[in-house]
């Protein structure tokens, strides 16, 4: 892979990774709810789980690509969906009071397995793979700098959602509305990008 081209998938990644997401979301509402330190085991099990899981989203789409080419394009219309849901739902997003953040289970075990369900972490890996890596190679090595590259980016975004839900939770409950809107309108954005 040249140079320039994967410091333009880095770009992407970043763009892409620090947009509201079920990770970034949850770790703004937990951080604020009971400060950044007890959010670590958590922070740490999404870390662990987004690594698996793009190291997976690559080897699938080298195996696929093998098998069957024509099917990777439709792949990007099933991720647009989910991030339009995903939009509606932070647009209708309320404050997770007191009570509630109590309840928050902000193990390492939540935050590994949240990430086999998190739909927008796997459509962003079988999205990116087939467009920046794939051309160049299936090889395992660009399986490994995908994946490492994938959970930097990723984890550079989840630090920030975490450390602005610990100071900004108070300003959050005051004008989640606004907030909210903004999120669901980038989350807008993404899936229009996605299939565009």
């Amino acid at each position: 892979m040249p140079l320039n081209l994967y410091f333009s998938f880095v770009t992407y990644v970043c763009a892409v990774t620090f947009m509201p997401g079920p990770n970034n979301v949850l770790l703004l509402s937990a951080a604020g709810q009971t400060g950044f330190k007890r959010c670590l085991p958590l922070l740490f099990g999404i870390w662990s789980g987004l690594i698996t899981v793009m190291t997976a989203a690559g080897a699938f789409c080298t195996v696929l690509n093998s098998l069957i080419p024509q099917a990777a394009p439709f792949l990007k219309y099933v991720g647009a969906a989910y991030i339009l849901y995903l939009a509606w739902v932070t647009l209708r997003r309320k404050p997770v009071s007191k009570e509630d953040g109590k309840a928050l289970t902000l193990t390492f075990k939540n935050g590994f397995l949240l990430q086999f369900l998190n739909v927008k972490v796997i459509m962003l890996g079988l999205a990116a793979f087939p467009g920046y890596f794939l051309p160049y190679g299936n090889g395992i090595l660009n399986i490994i700098l995908f994946a490492v590259t994938m959970t930097v980016c990723c984890g550079i975004g989840n630090l920030i959602w975490a450390f602005f839900g610990s100071i900004l939770n108070p300003l959050y409950e005051k004008k989640y509305r606004i907030i909210n809107a903004v999120m669901a309108v980038l989350l807008l954005y993404c899936a229009i990008r996605i299939v565009l």
